[in-house]
């Protein structure tokens, strides 16, 4: 590893990293996304002329668990059993926008809220509502656009439309309402989706250490967290990449940036055989750079790997990167909530250097400070194995949503099918919980369940598509509110 310095006393890593395989999931996270929605009666306006923000203060983050009452949900018996008591999903015709509707023993509500098909929410990793839920996020896939409406249902009706979103990887302020961040080119922008204000946050073409690298290499053409990453949660710590079109769009460059103090404190140089990186983002509480990489690179990036903001200190805490989000447990403590493909569990991952990957399947957690928290049952010679995939969605502090999506060849089988659950993440007790029933069928990406909870914990969304048309991403967003 190579150190040198810029003018702006920023740490630089070469990381001499090689062996990248294809073994991160590339294709695990959201679709990227082109902005080609037809623009509604309230999203013709042109956006105002964009200008520069002014200084910055983080927002403040509370660390407390999320209020959820979970005393009327079915708790799981055992999450660590491949065996617990079902909850067979019960066939339905599809059901009218608004009408609520229920799954049988679990004691709860859910609703359509879309009305056109193929209408749905991003990912599970992010909450696609506002922070007073009156406006949402939805994805017309067959557009491929984002495009902001308003939450009186149906929530895609025309009249609902508020703007469509001419960046990538739109989020919404965690505090105000009005107001999407995501990336055009090199900048990081904040559009005000009622008036059209866009505010330039940061043009890192212009920065004294990221601008020279730009200037001299024209194939760099933005910046991404590559649709998977967010920035610390109150908005001041960000992990970027710079990439590039050429070799297969790789990245060539990692950064962390200080948005209140607006200075680069680390940088990182990505060789050709080290930037088959799956996502990078921050830590909730901006302690830690997080690189989903490759389990096949040689150090420091091997793994799902944790650094320092300068990215001169790399832990690796994974075999691998599979789908997971970070969260906060129920002690206000940093964790990753993550599929486990060394021990067939959804593990809880302490983000701190002392956490050690497990290396290899079928041996214990022993010394890794791995919480497991859910069985995975992955058994195709039992009548009970599972055999779907999970996504994680860590919005809420002190609990993890997971939701589990099966193709059409797969009968319900194990009590996991189909379904979604919460986690408690108290690493000395976990506990689980049943949500829903996902009435959802799985062929193509599309139409994986992707199950998201909100930031305040109390709305659950996901796409439904009972079954109809599968294999055309004809689903449905629907919703379910906890007390």
């Amino acid at each position: 590893m190579h150190g040198r310095t810029t003018p702006a006393r920023v740490a630089v890593v070469l990381l001499l990293v090689a062996g990248l395989s294809a073994a991160c999931c590339t294709s695990c996270g959201p679709v990227e996304a082109a902005q080609a929605y037809p623009a509604g009666p309230s999203a013709s306006a042109a956006l105002t002329p964009a200008v520069t923000s002014g200084t910055f203060t983080p927002k403040p983050v509370s660390i407390l668990p999320a209020g959820i009452d979970t005393t009327a949900l079915a708790e799981v018996p055992n999450p660590l059993s491949g065996d617990n008591p079902r909850y067979p999903e019960e066939a339905l015709t599809l059901p009218a926008v608004g009408v609520v509707f229920h799954d049988a023993g679990l004691g709860t509500s859910i609703e359509r809220v879309t009305g056109r098909p193929g209408v749905r929410h991003e990912y599970s990793r992010f909450d696609p509502f506002n922070a007073d839920k009156s406006m949402i996020i939805l994805l017309d896939v067959s557009e491929g656009s984002f495009t902001v409406f308003r939450t009186i249902e149906p929530y895609d009706r025309p009249e609902n439309r508020v703007r469509v979103l001419d960046l990538e990887e739109p989020r919404w302020d965690r505090a105000d309402p009005d107001r999407v961040t995501g990336f055009s080119g090199f900048r990081m922008v904040s559009v005000n989706v009622l008036t059209g204000e866009e505010v330039t946050l940061k043009d890192f073409a212009a920065d004294p250490t990221i601008g020279p690298l730009i200037t001299a290499d024209n194939d760099l053409y933005r910046i991404t967290m590559r649709n998977e990453g967010e920035a610390s949660l109150d908005g001041d710590w960000w992990a970027l990449a710079l990439q590039g079109s050429r070799e297969d769009h790789r990245l060539r460059y990692l950064f962390c940036w200080h948005r209140s103090t607006d200075e680069v404190v680390g940088l990182g140089e990505l060789e050709f055989d080290q930037a088959e990186i799956d996502w990078l983002g921050m830590s909730p509480l901006g302690n830690w750079v997080l690189i989903g990489a490759d389990p096949s690179n040689r150090g420091p990036l091997t793994g799902f790997t944790i650094a320092d903001r300068e990215l001169t200190e790399f832990h690796q805490i994974n075999y691998d990167t599979s789908h997971a989000d970070v969260a906060l447990d129920v002690n206000g403590d940093e964790v990753l909530v993550m599929q486990n493909s060394r021990t067939d569990h959804v593990d809880l991952f302490p983000l701190a250097a002392s956490t050690t990957p497990v290396m290899q399947s079928g041996v214990d957690y022993q010394g890794s400070d791995h919480v497991p928290l859910l069985r995975l049952f992955y058994d195709s010679g039992s009548p009970i194995g599972f055999e779907g995939g999970v996504h994680i969605s860590g919005n809420a502090p002190g609990y993890a949503l997971v939701s589990t999506y099966q193709d059409p060849d797969r009968p319900e089988k194990n009590w996991l099918d189909r379904s979604i659950v919460l986690i408690r993440l108290d690493p000395d007790a976990p506990r689980v919980y049943h949500v829903a029933k996902t009435h959802n069928v799985t062929k193509e990406y599309w139409e994986e369940t992707h199950a998201t909870i909100s930031n305040d914990g109390h709305t659950v969304v996901w796409a439904g598509d009972f079954g109809i048309a599968v294999g055309e991403e004809r689903t449905y967003l629907l919703r379910l509110d906890l007390p």
